[in-house]
């Protein structure tokens, strides 16, 4: 399928000013450039989150911008390849690029997140600007899955949805050139007594960077997925916007 008529940075300027005036908004996506294990690329938060906004996007009369490629990534600091923001930092950023796009009468800008690390971060400038500015048209939309779809998976939840078989269904549906899978591994680490309690980073309890068994993904799970969370994400949007 293709969606690109309605990523706005494929757009002339005169283009996005006449289509940003026949929809309904546009979303913003906050990627990661992160470690995900041996088999999936580091840009795998930025295709996931990018690739299932393009198809909310379709559903619910909206564009999607360019995306923020890099987030907060604290926990998964210590693997190569991962580049994490400070919180403050990533606020900032994402202040500077709503305001500018507040100012030019977009009705809506959605902020989603293609990394759970980023999500707080959204909430919580959403809360910002609507205190500082009064704007009420900042909307913030997690990326999440129903109960009936997760039970589809092959293998046991692990205590975090990184790199396993989730995101390598997604990527392997998505993008499936991008995935190894003979590079898969099976980790489903136990954290430390004190990790509720103290900050501490994957490194010092995970080898590989993944959490689970990737290498039982499917294409077919991945579809699922994506079709789901589209599906009742699009939904939600067409109610409230």
């Amino acid at each position: 399928m293709n969606f690109q008529n309605l990523y706005a940075g494929h757009f002339t300027a005169p283009e996005f000013k006449e289509k940003v005036a026949q929809s309904r908004g546009v979303i913003l996506v906050c990627g990661s450039c992160e470690q995900h294990g041996y088999h999936l690329p580091l840009d795998t938060d930025n295709i996931i989150g990018f690739e299932l906004a393009l198809r909310i996007a379709d559903r619910s009369k909206l564009l999607v911008m360019p995306p923020v490629s890099y987030g907060q990534v604290w926990s998964a600091k210590g693997f190569p390849g991962t580049i994490s923001l400070s919180a403050d930092l990533l606020k900032k950023l994402l202040r500077e690029l709503v305001v500018s796009l507040h100012q030019q009468d977009i009705p809506n800008i959605i902020l989603m997140s293609g990394h759970n690390g980023n999500y707080p971060y959204l909430k919580e400038l959403a809360r910002e600007l609507l205190d500082e500015f009064k704007w009420n048209n900042i909307w913030h939309f997690p990326l999440t899955f129903s109960k009936e779809v997760l039970s589809l998976a092959k293998s046991p939840q692990p205590m975090a949805p990184h790199a396993g078989e989730l995101e390598t269904a997604l990527m392997l549906y998505l993008h499936p050139e991008l995935v190894d899978l003979s590079k898969a591994t099976r980790e489903y680490p136990q954290a430390p007594k004190d990790y509720p309690y103290r900050p501490m980073h994957w490194k010092e309890f995970v080898k590989t960077g993944s959490f689970g068994d990737g290498g039982l993904a499917t294409a077919e799970f991945g579809k699922a997925l994506a079709e789901d969370v589209v599906l009742r994400t699009s939904n939600l949007i067409n109610q409230l916007l």
